[in-house]
């Protein structure tokens, strides 16, 4: 029974993932795409590492069912520490805890990076690669000695398996060599020939094979960048670092044995590490509940989620509280914490790239979030979010033939067919429009100017002048004005200051 303990810890993480991080889960699947047609694949395939980013794609879109998505990864990690045990025939299976651990914490790390993380199916792509290591170092070791065969696996492994798999083909590699030095006691043999090919590949497929992969990520193809702006944040990548040494200590270190006082210690510095850098941000997670809430229209739970914040929020948690308390047909703000602080992210973030596109097409003003949409699209990656608002936007402002366009790609995913097909349907008969929820509130909000200025990515400064300034001919226009009015007038000099 004590073999087994290991992988029970396991267990016990998908519940913290479920319990606590459920909305950050949907919001990786959100922005997330995965479509099942040749040309989506094919996209993939043109850098380094598209394979890798296929499957991470593929099966990021699980986590629209959080319970789901948590319980794949959980699996997914017991078949990695049950691998490594096997493959680098550890005498301690506790050891595997570490690379766990630090799988998770690639994810539960991210924060804002959620928005603006450019590497498609990044939530598994840790995992998922360092399973293909590993089963590449098995492979590896598990061929005879003779007639070369472990030397033309090498060259082999590290080729194809860099062309699908990026970075974590080389690090194969690498493990391939590290073997090779610990059994042979000599850097010359495989060990020189894995240098070789981790040094070569990367190098070829730049010149002869992919088109789509900076020179300067050649040999980090399959990782994830993190850049915003010119400025790289190397912390980030610290738990991939970790990672890859502790794979690096099991090949190089399987004898270590069993000793209760090393099991425990393990337990308790993976424990300590999760805790100190699980990202505990709770006005993000807010952010995260109140948009999943305002795109299910539930807004009573919207504001249940605004008015329990347990510490100063951000602008973006007072602009979507302001929003559901209209809707409501409340007409102030009364009895709501209001706040400025700034998102807990290296970086300025700009409510354009998060929630604000959303804002904006619940506000009638679906020019701007098309807008949006289409600028990060191309920026930051295509996902289910952004298809999604384009749809609503297209049907709002009577072009079908752009609406049908992204409802046929939407209908190519796994759990938003339905959504795609009740919006096809009210494409095709436009009258079904006024009776559906999502549009109910919109509708009488929207203006019949038809124009696109810059709102300078100021999006709370910008709605407050247009509201005002506009304040429409229909009952709802005017109490959108008069509610917008009456805030500004209340947090004036506080909002001048922010």
């Amino acid at each position: 029974m004590k073999k087994w303990w290991p992988y029970l810890v396991i267990v016990l993480l998908w519940v913290p993932l479920v319990v606590f991080e459920s909305d950050y889960l949907y919001a990786l699947q959100d922005q997330n795409l995965f479509l099942h047609t040749p040309l989506f694949y094919e996209q993939q395939m043109v850098k380094a590492g598209g394979l890798l980013t296929w499957i991470g794609s593929y099966l990021t879109q699980y986590f629209y069912y959080p319970m789901l998505g948590a319980g794949i990864l959980c699996l997914l990690w017991a078949f990695f520490m049950w691998l490594c045990k096997r493959t680098f025939q550890l005498a301690n299976t506790w050891i595997a805890l570490i690379p766990v651990a630090c799988m998770v914490l690639t994810i539960v790390t991210l924060g804002y990076w959620v928005y603006y993380l450019k590497m498609p199916g990044h939530p598994f792509c840790a995992t998922i690669g360092s399973i293909v290591t590993v089963a590449l170092v098995w492979g590896y070791r598990a061929l005879p000695r003779r007639h070369h065969l472990p030397s033309v696996y090498i060259v082999f492994a590290a080729g194809l398996g860099y062309m699908a798999f990026g970075f974590y083909a080389l690090l194969a590699t690498a493990l391939m060599g590290v073997i090779s030095w610990r059994e042979n006691k000599s850097f010359l043999g495989d060990f020189f020939l894995a240098l070789t090919q981790i040094i070569f590949w990367p190098v070829f497929g730049y010149f002869r094979v992919f088109h789509e992969t900076n020179i300067v990520n050649i040999y980090w193809a399959g990782l994830p960048v993190f850049a915003h702006q010119g400025e790289r944040f190397f912390a980030y990548n610290m738990p991939y670092v970790f990672l890859f040494a502790s794979m690096v200590l099991m090949a190089m270190k399987p004898s270590i044995k069993s000793r209760k006082w090393l099991n425990i210690t393990i337990v308790a510095v993976v424990a300590i590490g999760l805790l100190k850098f699980w990202n505990k941000d709770d006005n993000l997670h807010r952010e995260l509940s109140m948009t999943r809430s305002i795109e299910t229209g539930q807004w009573d739970k919207a504001l249940k989620t605004a008015k329990n914040v347990k510490n100063e929020p951000t602008r973006l948690i007072c602009m979507m509280r302001n929003l559901a308390l209209f809707v409501q047909g409340a007409k102030t703000t009364n009895g709501y914490r209001d706040g400025a602080k700034r998102p807990a992210a290296p970086f300025t973030i700009h409510t354009v790239h998060t929630a604000g596109k959303l804002l904006y097409l619940q506000y009638g003003i679906p020019n701007y979030c098309y807008r949006w949409c289409m600028e990060d699209g191309v920026e930051y990656g295509w996902s289910i979010e952004k298809l999604k608002l384009m749809t609503m936007c297209s049907i709002l402002n009577g072009e079908e033939v752009a609406a049908q366009r992204y409802v046929n790609l939407l209908k190519k995913t796994d759990f938003h067919k339905k959504w795609a097909m009740r919006m096809e349907a009210m494409i095709k008969a436009p009258q079904l429009v006024m009776q559906a929820p999502e549009f109910k509130h919109i509708l009488p909000l929207l203006r019949d100017d038809n124009f696109l200025t810059a709102d300078q990515s100021q999006q709370e400064l910008f709605l407050i002048e247009h509201i005002m300034s506009t304040p429409g001919a229909t009952l709802e226009q005017r109490r959108l004005a008069d509610f917008t009015m009456s805030y500004y007038r209340n947090n004036r000099q506080k909002l001048v200051e922010q």
